[in-house]
């Protein structure tokens, strides 16, 4: 079972974590999300169909895996980030996603962590979307420019059926959330998160890398 690799403090990232890092130079981060399933390890493919039927020790798996955007950097500095995940039936993967369709769960569970290998961010939500797989905002990852980073938070607000906290502005970090919805093949939802903070593996907590034998 994967989640006995999982994070287990937020001062370092376990061991358990970093051995499960060892075992697939692919996994780049752990995503948590409070008051749901999700909490998984997430990887990186060389595209966006290499882990879909591939769990995150490179396994054959129905459930796939959570994975990052092949287009995005796996060390999540990019202003946008994108992650997906199948919608599973009893809430595996991405699909507890549904329970923020409820306004009231969407309001009243709002954050989350992401783990990666050299610190961990501080997730709180700002926006649920239902929202097209071909929507030529919500999947893309370029956003070099100040004034397209403010198109996409325009647009993120005009098309979203929730929104919470304060506005998102183009000096934020967002990570985005997209499983498949039901109603169409090409029907997505979003989950919009906005990295609320920042914190580094404490120094002095190089005893417990992992250190595969060579």
């Amino acid at each position: 079972e994967l989640v006995a690799y999982r994070p287990t403090n937020e001062e370092n990232l376990s061991y358990s974590f970093q051995e499960l890092m060892a075992l697939n130079p692919d996994v780049c981060a752990w995503i948590t999300i409070d008051n749901t399933n999700i909490d998984y390890p997430v990887v990186q493919g060389e595209d966006n169909f290499e882990y879909l039927d591939k769990n995150a020790l490179g396994e054959d798996s129905a459930s796939g895996s959570i994975f990052l955007d092949y287009q995005n950097s796996p060390d999540f500095t990019d202003f946008y980030t994108i992650l997906m995940g199948h919608h599973m039936q009893g809430g595996k993967m991405f699909g507890d996603m549904d329970l923020f369709m409820d306004e009231t769960f969407f309001r009243e569970n709002v954050t989350g962590t992401l783990y990666l290998p050299d610190r961990i961010l501080q997730l709180e939500t700002a926006a649920f979307i239902s929202a097209d797989a071909y929507d030529k905002y919500l999947y893309r990852t370029d956003w070099s420019s100040e004034e397209s980073r403010r198109e996409l938070i325009s647009y993120i607000y005009d098309t979203a059926v929730y929104t919470r906290g304060e506005t998102l502005i183009p000096d934020d970090q967002i990570i985005s959330l997209s499983t498949c919805a039901s109603g169409s093949t090409n029907a997505r939802m979003l989950l919009i998160c906005r990295v609320t903070g920042v914190s580094y593996a404490e120094e002095g907590s190089e005893d417990n890398i992992y250190e595969p034998n060579n």
